[in-house]
């Protein structure tokens, strides 16, 4: 039986964002400006994503942080996963994800320009690409991109 804290893992910090795809399957993403305590991010491509703040629930995270990186207001549509991972310093991070769809009041423009230096589609061809070349910030990245194309049949 599985129940003692040996077979706990203590997560304490959790991200959260969305998954937009248009009609062709292509992905939105914002491109990172990098702020000074994270300069290795700048450049680098990502969902509409970002911390889950105390008190604050997963999906609320996400709804959030798409108007912020993205201008773009959600709908939540389905959860799509959980992936835990870690930070370049080894601290444990659980990233959830839901496939979401664009609502009225959508502006694509980021309404936080000191972290995100743009926002646009990215067709599957061009997201590998910018995966190949270390250019995508997280694997998460392309591990929830090929979890929403399955789930609306783009695959």
């Amino acid at each position: 039986m599985q129940y003692g804290p040996e077979f706990h893992t203590p997560i304490t910090d959790r991200a959260a964002g969305v998954v937009l795809l248009n009609a062709a399957g292509d992905i939105l993403l914002v491109r990172e400006r990098g702020v000074t305590a994270q300069p290795g991010k700048a450049g680098l491509w990502h969902l509409p994503s970002g911390t889950v703040e105390p008190g604050e629930n997963p999906q609320d995270t996400a709804v959030r942080e798409a108007w912020e990186e993205a201008g773009v207001r959600v709908r939540l549509l389905k959860f799509l996963a959980a992936y835990l991972g870690h930070f370049p310093d080894g601290t444990p991070v659980l990233r959830h994800a839901w496939l979401a769809e664009a609502q009225t009041g959508s502006t694509y423009q980021p309404q936080f320009g000191h972290e995100v230096t743009e926002v646009r589609f990215v067709s599957h061809p061009e997201f590998l690409a910018l995966y190949d070349a270390g250019l995508i910030r997280m694997h998460h990245t392309r591990l929830f991109y090929e979890d929403a194309l399955r789930e609306t049949g783009h695959t």
